[in-house]
């Protein structure tokens, strides 16, 4: 009897695991991506508080590959303006690249007329369609689709890249430990 409930016990909280790793994959994604596999997910935290839960989806299993499309969904724990995401996208970029700030203008006036302002809960997913154009979502609706020169890189790297903020972060959206 003993050996049934150690072996229910078990089954259970494997389940639960199952049940709790397991991730919706949001209708958007699924639209641009057909079969979607969640690669990694991360929170960005600042001074303790978290910013955003993001998730790395992408068209099959195995090693992350950016040169091919993917979608990076961000869903956000507090309020921000579209204007300071737009901004603060660009003086990411300007801080991995160098330069000025006003070299990425038509950028940043791309990102906001795409973006909206966002507060607790809100989802923005980008998918990257080739190495110079993207789409962007708001809780499921399509805001736009936009193009500037190495857009995955510059853009999606912000999140993904051995060169972003957070590098822990970017390594667990790509799938690593």
């Amino acid at each position: 009897m003993k050996d049934i409930m150690f072996t229910a016990a078990i089954v259970f909280g494997l389940l639960v695991c199952g049940i709790a790793r397991a991730q919706p994959v949001p209708k958007e994604i699924s639209r641009e991506l057909g079969t979607a596999h969640l690669q990694g997910q991360a929170a960005s935290r600042l001074w303790g508080f978290k910013l955003y839960d993001a998730q790395l989806w992408t068209g099959s299993n195995g090693a992350f590959d950016q040169n091919q499309k993917f979608a990076l969904s961000l869903r956000y724990a507090y309020d921000f303006s579209a204007d300071l995401l737009a901004r603060t996208s660009i003086k990411e970029i300007v801080r991995v690249e160098g330069g000025n700030v006003k070299d990425h203008k038509a950028l940043e006036d791309q990102l906001r007329t795409c973006l909206v302002d966002v507060s607790d809960g809100v989802r923005v997913t980008g998918v990257s369609e080739s190495a110079s154009r993207a789409s962007m979502y708001v809780n499921g609706q399509k805001t736009c689709t936009f193009s500037y020169p190495r857009l995955r890189d510059r853009f999606f790297g912000i999140w993904l890249a051995p060169t972003s903020r957070d590098t822990r972060a970017a390594s667990k959206l790509r799938g690593h430990s």
